[in-house]
């Protein structure tokens, strides 16, 4: 059988920032694939890299500072990488959409909420949509999102509404044009408990409806867990761990990946302090040739000075870490 093209192909991308201090390494050679109906989690402390890696993949990245030096993104096997402003105009909101952390920066604060959204979706669909029918999209995508009264919250503002369902707003703007792949950068991190799990069962479920592809960028792996079934670690720019979610918490390979385990409080286990993982991140500026994790490995040896490919410890799980002695994983070509 031949094997389906990925929804969203991003292979050996690297990006840098020209400083006044020299050039800042900020992703460095990042494959990550993801099939139609997949949710991943992109995953590893604030700084790593994951919301620069997904919003330059989309042109969202101003450049200059921020310089493109390799790769290639695919999305459904059309080469964005290249593509002028107004194409990608084309492809944000229609192809990809992307939800933020903060709804409130996102909202415009002297517009009802249906205005905003009938507009969003008129955009989307380059100005085909009538007023009226893109109305009945917007309350149709709020109750999906199980706002409470669509008809009386699309005529508030978003003052008037709660971080949780301005949240949902947010989810109903970026999902009325159907798009093949959704992008919610923390989007529950502005959020109390109670309503965060409430948007996270959301979002499952909306994958699972709607046959979405999503990538949910997070520093907290239970969040993660709760709404992807794969996740990829990142650490200073790089991805270092690919696996089924069930499998990293139940067999982690990389020295990071148990330490970002580590650190998660444990429910039914008291204990007077969190682990930590000591040290700091390198200096990108004049990042290491080997393994970036290096510095602050316990596991460290004269080989992690060297350059790292990625490992299989299993089908489905790769792994950058010399502490695995299995062949390195081959990446394939793409086909032109």
């Amino acid at each position: 059988m031949m094997e389906r093209t990925p929804i969203l192909d991003i292979r050996d991308f690297s990006l840098v920032f020209d400083t006044f201090d020299g050039t800042y390494h900020a992703i460095d050679k990042v494959n990550l694939q993801l099939s139609a109906g997949e949710a991943v989690g992109l995953v590893g402390e604030t700084g790593c890299g994951k919301s620069v890696l997904t919003r330059a993949a989309f042109g969202l990245v101003p450049s200059p500072p921020a310089r493109i030096t390799s790769g290639s993104v695919r999305l459904d096997g059309r080469e964005l990488l290249g593509l002028s402003d107004r194409q990608l105009r084309g492809v944000r909101g229609k192809d990809v959409a992307m939800i933020f952390q903060d709804p409130m920066t996102y909202l415009n604060p002297v517009f009802r909420i249906g205005t905003q959204l009938t507009d969003a979706i008129r955009a989307q669909s380059g100005g085909k949509v009538r007023r009226a029918e893109a109305r009945d999209i917007a309350l149709d995508m709020l109750e999906k999102v199980h706002l409470p009264n669509p008809a009386r919250q699309f005529a508030a503002y978003p003052h008037e509404l709660s971080g949780g369902m301005r949240q949902r707003i947010l989810i109903a703007m970026a999902l009325a044009a159907k798009p093949k792949l959704l992008i919610a950068d923390e989007p529950t991190t502005a959020l109390d408990v109670t309503i965060q799990a409430q948007i996270l069962d959301l979002m499952a479920e909306l994958v699972e409806d709607m046959g979405l592809t999503m990538i949910m960028i997070s520093h907290d792996l239970g969040v993660v867990a709760q709404a992807c079934s794969r996740v990829a670690v990142m650490y200073a720019g790089k991805i270092v761990e690919d696996a089924p979610i069930a499998r990293v918490f139940e067999a982690p390979a990389h020295p990071y990946t148990k330490g970002l385990l580590e650190a998660l409080p444990h429910p039914f286990k008291r204990v007077e302090r969190l682990a930590s993982i000591p040290g700091t991140l390198p200096d990108l500026l004049h990042p290491p040739q080997g393994c970036r994790f290096a510095q602050r490995c316990p596991s460290a040896h004269a080989a992690c000075a060297d350059p790292v490919a990625f490992r299989h410890v299993a089908p489905d799980h790769t792994v950058a870490c010399t502490l695995f002695d299995e062949a390195p994983m081959k990446v394939p070509a793409h086909e032109h």
